[in-house]
């Protein structure tokens, strides 16, 4: 297993998480899901995670609920202001109960540090893969150390034991790959969620927000549906470390990275002509404008 440096992420300054930070610059953006499926996947992998998942949720019933009911309070922890470490405090305690055995027979809780870290891990690859592969802008190195530590700011709201997070961002670095290379494994929902992109069966209605209501109707017409599905696929398999697509023989092709790089490059163009109501996450969107109300009072 691997050991986190004797250093804690007490030795991270505290950061304040507002309009002038780079995390509410990237967590809320709406091109986050372009990496849903991506970071589903990478969840799933987690042997606590996903035994958490198959004992304790209908995943093969409702595989979006899961992402529905979370993601709000989870973004709401970057953007609720002054009521931010309250929502970080109730999903903590949402996960109280969730414990058991996995398929090794070991057991399980979903608040043991080492679980709760790689479910917040993957959000903090998350808002990275936004800013590096969606966003004109290039984070220097020095701007991604400062993401980084305002990603543990994020993570402290949880009030979870810091005792597994990564001193800073190299560190972080290293555990990353190493999760990646040892410790993430294949199991039956990592498995229905691979088919399920090989064949497209679901419908991308939901993915999309109730305001785009033309959209939604055409996601329900079969052409529309299995393009919408095609980027969905090269989206989540192509935000995969390749680590990951090897260990676990997940298809990838040159021609499937060529097609996502002029996906990625045509988001680039595209989104500032985008609207603002369309371009942030809800909860990101109130935040906003509720730094915009305060300025202006």
């Amino acid at each position: 297993m691997y050991q986190t440096s004797g250093e804690r992420s007490a030795e991270i300054p505290r950061l304040h998480l507002g309009p002038d930070s780079l995390l509410w610059r990237w967590a809320g953006d709406s091109r986050i899901a372009f990496l849903g499926g991506t970071i589903g996947l990478l969840q799933l992998m987690h042997p606590s995670i996903g035994a958490g998942v198959l004992e304790h949720s209908d995943f093969f019933g409702d595989p979006y609920g899961r992402v529905f009911r979370s993601l709000p309070r989870i973004l709401g922890v970057v953007y609720d202001g002054p009521e931010a470490a309250l929502t970080g405090k109730e999903i903590r305690d949402f996960h109280r109960s969730i414990k058991g055995s996995d398929r090794h027979g070991n057991r399980y809780h979903a608040l043991d540090p080492e679980t709760f870290w790689w479910a917040h891990a993957t959000f903090q690859y998350m808002v990275e893969q936004v800013a590096d592969r969606f966003d004109r802008h290039q984070l220097s190195k020095c701007a991604r150390e400062r993401l980084y530590c305002e990603g543990v700011e994020w993570y402290r709201r949880y009030g979870v034991s810091d005792r597994a997070v990564p001193v800073d961002r190299s560190a972080f670095q290293e555990k990353w790959d190493y999760y990646c290379a040892e410790v993430l494994e294949m199991n039956a929902a990592v498995e229905w969620v691979l088919e399920t992109l090989r064949r497209p069966q679901l419908s991308a209605e939901p993915l999309l927000p109730p305001t785009l209501g033309f959209l939604r109707v055409l996601a329900r017409m079969e052409p529309i549906r299995r393009s919408v599905f095609s980027i969905v696929r090269l989206s989540a398999l192509g935000g995969l470390p390749p680590i990951v697509r090897e260990r676990f023989e997940v298809p990838w092709s040159w021609a499937d990275g060529a097609a996502l790089n002029g996906f990625e490059a045509a988001v680039r163009r595209a989104w500032p002509l985008v609207p603002g109501s369309i371009r942030w996450q809800p909860r990101a969107l109130a935040g906003w404008q509720r730094e915009q109300r305060a300025k202006v009072a």
